[in-house]
């Protein structure tokens, strides 16, 4: 029996599943998702399905084809395993002449990217760089100084040939895009909700390929994706606020309806105007039938049929496969069918969905302040600042070093 998953895939050739977490973690999220199998039968069926799930090595049986990583699920990996990462910080101070936080953070972080990308690289190479990319995320910190997300994704980019670095989707952030795509870079453009991202987006790609050419550069192993958060689009309340304020009733499906509009508008510019960039959905959520919602997930559901790339966070593939027995199966043109009319109308008088479906709806100035970006923007910061104390307190757990006390003249 197929999966939800792997009946999405065969809707279209080009559609992509990919794992929203590090490879390394998946065998122990297998385990305790198949211990908490209700009974045999289905404990069998999930087993069978998730066998073919993630196969690095064996390219044409494995269903996932990409990785994504960013500073949250670095940090969610490297703290369910702290005696792990612990001797890894270890070894790192220990190879520092000064130890110090911010560089071993640094080291920490792209040593997390590093291994994801090890894991995957069998894959990569099988498939001539079609399939196998792991994203790395930039330092969230930087996300407005154009200067430093340069330094770490070249830096980034060295790390591993099937390495996509993840730009995020600031005014400055594409400007990194259009550096790195002229140099050949492979480039996952994140932290993205809006139509008017998107177009700023595809402008520096197409602007960065452009300048590769007169460059003479190599992009025959190049890809690019954006990442359109799509559940964080609607989670955030601003659309249901602006509703109540005009006395619009707004449901929990028409959330749904507004993030998927955004979705297929992207799509459909990209199919007809020939962009070289791929949709890449995240934040993909399960529908809740105590709200009133019909779909196991709409976000699958109406994407259906499109040429578009899915990162599914652990929980998210848990939630669907539990309720499998809900699945009626896909329309392989979903992807091209029109949101209701209805819904699209009172959709238009919300000032945040009108801003994010118009394709000049923003400057690129403006994005940073969307409210689903700020959400978000904070959450990442939060649990980058979890690990650099994680690290911070591996520092203060270190012995002195004796060479340090040489140098200070303490042994006097």
């Amino acid at each position: 029996m197929l999966s939800i998953l792997e009946q999405l895939q065969q809707t279209n050739p080009s559609a992509e599943i990919w794992w929203d977490s590090s490879p390394l973690d998946f065998p122990r999220w297998r385990g305790a998702f198949l211990d908490r199998a209700p009974d045999e039968t289905a404990h069998g069926r999930w087993a069978a399905q998730l066998d073919r799930f993630l196969l690095p090595g064996r390219p044409t049986g494995s269903l996932v084809r990409g990785v994504t990583t960013n500073p949250s699920l670095v940090a969610k990996s490297v703290l369910a395993a702290p005696d792990l990462w612990a001797a890894e910080i270890r070894e790192q101070i220990r190879c520092q002449k000064s130890p110090g936080i911010e560089e071993t953070f640094s080291l920490l972080y792209q040593e997390a990217v590093s291994r994801a990308a090890a894991a995957m690289l069998p894959m990569w190479q099988e498939t001539d760089g079609r399939y196998g990319w792991v994203s790395g995320q930039l330092d969230p910190r930087h996300m407005f100084d154009a200067g430093r997300m340069l330094d770490q994704a070249l830096r980034l980019a060295r790390t591993a040939p099937n390495l996509m670095v993840k730009v995020p989707g600031t005014r400055e952030g594409y400007e990194v895009v259009r550096e790195l795509v002229a140099r050949g870079i492979s480039v996952n453009s994140t932290l993205s909700y809006t139509v008017p991202q998107f177009v700023t987006c595809a402008r520096a790609v197409r602007a960065g390929l452009a300048q590769a050419r007169r460059q003479g550069v190599d992009t025959s192993r190049w890809r690019a994706v954006f990442t359109h958060m799509i559940g964080r689009f609607g989670s955030q309340g601003d659309l249901e606020a602006e509703a109540a304020t005009r006395g619009i009733a707004l449901s929990p499906t028409e959330v749904r309806w507004a993030e998927i509009a955004v979705a297929k508008r992207i799509h459909r510019m990209i199919q007809e105007d020939g962009i070289p960039v791929k949709m890449l959905l995240s934040s993909l959520e399960a529908d809740d039938p105590d709200r009133g919602m019909t779909s196991l997930s709409m976000h699958l559901e109406q994407s259906a049929g499109g040429a578009v790339a899915y990162t599914c966070k652990p929980q998210f593939i848990a939630d669907i496969m539990r309720r499998d027995g809900e699945f009626r199966g896909f329309d392989p043109r979903a992807i091209d069918r029109d949101v209701p009319p209805a819904v699209l109308e009172k959709l238009m008088r919300l000032p945040s969905f009108h801003r994010a479906i118009t394709p000049h709806g923003m400057a690129p100035e403006e994005f940073a302040s969307y409210g689903s970006f700020v959400t978000t923007y904070s959450e990442v910061i939060r649990n980058t600042r979890r690990l650099i104390d994680f690290v911070a307190h591996q520092l203060e757990l270190s012995p002195p070093r004796e060479d340090a006390l040489l140098v200070t003249g303490s042994l006097g």
